[in-house]
């Protein structure tokens, strides 16, 4: 128990603070997206400086799952909204796709947007193969004799209790297995996608990824927060 809320204290102390350096390359995407011109280096290097932000992301959220996997199933540094919109710890990759469309659909080329359909029969697969993964995952905790493990927790004998840590074990290394093929999708996918856009392109598409996900979050704090009021002057 001491270590999971270490390990939910650190990286809820870290997301803060991402989230913040995040909140400021929003501001930078903006400002370079709404101007008319913009030196082609400094485009680049804002582009390279957020994906550099995304990938130190997803490497401290791999080191905090090898401590806690189930953690990160059901993440409380975010608000309840936010975890109803999860998919294997994260948004489905697949939610590029609507972003692109929003943010620079209207701008592509016949070409761009044959590539992107590529990229995108791509990733439903491979969404498809990781579904199927998590729900295989899911139903070995409903299925015996694991379930009567759980059941008989309190009253295992040595033998039964080494089995439970061993099925527990076992259980982590396909949920964390699960969650990296998906957090490996979510990035290739925007890598691919972000290959076929052109400089000030790529910037209105990260420029309306982190959009989405910020008010996501801004609404799901608001309702959380409500709700808490709501409660606080029913008791």
């Amino acid at each position: 128990m001491d270590n999971q809320r270490s390990v939910r204290d650190s990286f809820a102390e870290y997301f803060e603070d991402w989230e913040a350096q995040h909140r400021s390359y929003l501001d930078k995407l903006v400002a370079i997206a709404t101007q008319n011109e913009s030196e082609e280096d400094s485009v680049r290097h804002l582009v390279d400086q957020v994906l550099c932000h995304y990938q130190e992301y997803y490497d401290e959220k791999s080191k905090a799952a090898e401590s806690d996997v189930f953690l990160m199933f059901s993440p409380p540094w975010f608000s309840s909204f936010e975890r109803t919109l999860l998919w294997a710890t994260g948004f489905r990759p697949s939610v590029a796709f609507r972003l692109i469309r929003e943010s620079v659909g209207g701008e592509l080329s016949e070409e761009q947007n044959e590539r992107i359909a590529a990229v995108r029969e791509k990733t439903r697969r491979l969404e498809r193969e990781i579904s199927e993964a998590l729900a295989s995952v899911q139903e070995s905790v409903a299925a015996q004799p694991f379930s009567d493990l759980v059941k008989r927790e309190a009253r295992l004998v040595d033998g039964e209790a080494s089995e439970m840590e061993d099925a527990f074990g076992e259980l982590k290394a396909a949920m964390l297995a699960v969650m990296r093929d998906a957090d490996c999708l979510r990035q290739h996918t925007a890598g691919e996608v972000l290959e076929v856009l052109t400089p000030a392109q790529k910037v209105r598409f990260l420029a309306g990824t982190s959009q989405f996900w910020l008010q996501s979050r801004r609404l799901g704090m608001e309702r959380d927060k409500r709700n808490e009021i709501s409660r606080k002057a029913i008791t």
